[in-house]
């Protein structure tokens, strides 16, 4: 992009990914709209006159784009792409920051976030509600069960909100009904997540990045209701834009801290075809008992299994593949990596019932 851009929100139309507000590396708050055309690979200041919001949201209806929410301003300001011009819609009345939001046969689902009403105390909101584009009204909908910042995506009329931030990161997904406008199923992820961005291609959610895993990529099954996570060479990022055009994931911005100065720029693209999901998944689902954590030792780390303390045998590669080190660990110990140097490396091992794992860690 032309700067550093994170707590951004975005959307895609046709061949282009629109990036719309948050805050730059260098001048606070982004009031422009930043257009990446993905046919010429090229970026593009698109318009310049968005009012300030961070970890807003936005969402696209019949050639719009419809940006609200935000810590900022209650204002939902709505962009024609055939003229360019902008346009007020209705006031939320109960808006809020670091929300998700999700658009379905002509309304826009909002849910979750912190800051109510531009709060100035951090109180997390279980508000659920939509916009109707065609009456421009805000309408109220059953409470989320579990107040947080968080995303959603809606697949096969069902709105998936994924994780969050109430205080500690979540490891909930809750699903709503959108036909039946009843919260319905709760599945448990193996770790929690928070900061993170959500695109769908077909039945799969693809969960991005991360506040205290910057390198995260996985993708929710909604056909099993498993969670699959992936090994890819990621930049690390929090708040970054995702989105999903033929069989590639663009993820696009984010920070890495809570400085304006460690806003990104770059983008990333990664191919998600079956072929290459099946051989990036880490087997690691909602079902499993392993754990992996981050110990006291800074020169190592801790697999926990709850059921299991025995031996087993690892390989650490480091990310050009050759292999440089095999040994033994036990789960529940840390496992010394004082004499691997500094660098990017895979830990691999296979857990209790023999399926490969993988581990990104980085000396």
């Amino acid at each position: 992009m032309s700067g550093g851009r994170g707590g951004t929100t975005s959307v895609i139309v046709n061949d282009n990914i629109y990036v719309n507000n948050g805050y730059l590396e260098n001048s606070g708050n982004a009031k422009y709209i930043e257009k990446y055309n993905i046919t010429d690979n090229s970026w593009s200041i698109l318009n310049s006159t968005l009012l300030p919001k961070r970890f807003a949201n936005s969402e696209t209806y019949d050639n719009k784009i419809y940006i609200f929410n935000g810590w900022g301003n209650s204002h939902l300001e709505i962009l024609d792409l055939a003229t360019n011009q902008i346009t007020k819609g209705a006031t939320n009345r109960s808006y809020t920051g670091n929300a998700g939001s999700a658009i379905y046969n002509g309304k826009i689902y909002v849910f979750g976030g912190s800051g109510l009403n531009g709060a100035s105390t951090t109180v997390f909101s279980d508000k659920f509600q939509y916009y109707d584009i065609a009456s421009n009204t805000w309408n109220p909908l059953p409470d989320m069960p579990t107040a947080r910042e968080t995303k959603g995506k809606i697949v096969n009329d069902k709105l998936y909100v994924i994780g969050g931030f109430n205080g500690t990161s979540s490891r909930l997904i809750n699903v709503f009904d959108l036909k039946t406008n009843l919260w319905t199923d709760k599945y448990i992820m193996p770790s929690g997540i928070s900061g993170h961005s959500l695109a769908v291609s077909g039945n799969k959610i693809f969960i991005v990045g991360g506040y205290n895993n910057q390198t995260f990529l996985a993708y929710f099954d909604t056909t099993t209701n498993k969670v699959h996570q992936l090994s890819s060479n990621m930049i690390p990022r929090r708040h970054a834009a995702a989105e999903v055009y033929d069989d590639k994931l663009y993820i696009i911005g984010g920070s890495t801290t809570s400085l304006l100065k460690s806003s990104i720029k770059s983008t990333q693209v990664a191919d998600i075809n079956e072929s290459v999901l099946s051989s990036t998944a880490t087997n690691d689902d909602h079902e499993s008992k392993t754990r992996v954590y981050t110990s006291a030792n800074r020169n190592g780390f801790v697999i926990s299994n709850k059921n299991n303390s025995n031996q087993f045998e690892y390989t650490i590669y480091p990310t050009d593949g050759k292999q440089i080190i095999n040994g033994v660990a036990y789960y529940n110990k840390t496992i010394d990596l004082s004499n691997v140097p500094k660098g990017t490396y895979i830990f691999s091992y296979k857990n209790e019932k023999g399926v490969l794992q993988q581990v990104r860690i980085i000396r």
